[in-house]
């Protein structure tokens, strides 16, 4: 496949809820193997380069999904995440301390990296906010097209390369992934999710220029 095949859309990675709410949300974002190889280097930073944008389109995505929400998870969210005009003009994160932080949340870029630079932790706030790691002790797990709207070939193209290449992958696949820790609520996970589409395809794109797809 061509890599502008390969990056993630959104729409591929849906966040489920509890129908009519906006709670206990489910999600799933895979890895491609190509972006844990120690043959392909990754910048270090790239996580926290993207953070601003990520905020950017979190603050967008939070008011379409406020307008389809029911009337309490609507006036929760506005008054919780939405009622501050910093999020509406330039300044969405600024530095501190090193970090990026989100104002009005607290949240920050908190991103651990292995030896080729590939984030293995993207955490916004272990207690309050959630985190998306690279689990040692779960190498792989099953992608189910439920959770990944990938067509077939995009699941195969995301296959780990020591799985059986003739497979049937209508279904989904088996592949890394990023493991969930405290992420209890939709705006959370929103950003999360936003953060790590912005992220895992910029990598892709450095992967791309060393060994393309």
């Amino acid at each position: 496949m061509k890599l502008e095949q390969i990056l993630l859309k959104k729409e591929e990675l849906p966040i489920r809820t509890i129908e009519g709410t906006l709670s206990n949300p489910v999600f799933t974002v895979p890895i491609h193997p190509k972006l844990l190889s120690p043959d392909v280097k990754i910048d270090s930073i790239l996580a926290s380069k993207v953070f601003p944008k990520a905020a950017k389109e979190w603050y967008v995505d939070l008011n379409k999904a406020v307008k389809n929400a029911n009337d309490a998870d609507r006036t929760w969210i506005k008054g919780d995440f939405l009622k501050k005009k910093a999020y509406a003009k330039k300044v969405y994160a600024k530095i501190y301390s090193g970090n990026y932080i989100l104002t009005g949340t607290g949240w920050q870029d908190d991103v651990l990296t292995n030896e080729n630079g590939f984030a293995t932790s993207l955490s916004i706030s272990r207690n309050s906010g959630g985190t998306l790691y690279l689990d040692p002790n779960q190498k792989f797990e099953f992608v189910h097209k439920l959770y990944v709207n990938f067509s077939p070939e995009k699941f195969r193209e995301y296959r780990c390369e020591n799985f059986n290449p003739d497979k049937d992958c209508s279904q989904g696949t088996w592949t890394y992934v990023y493991s969930k820790l405290n992420i209890d609520y939709y705006p959370n996970a929103l950003f999360l999710r936003n953060w790590a589409i912005l992220y895992l395809n910029e990598a892709l794109k450095q992967a791309n220029a060393q060994k393309p797809f």
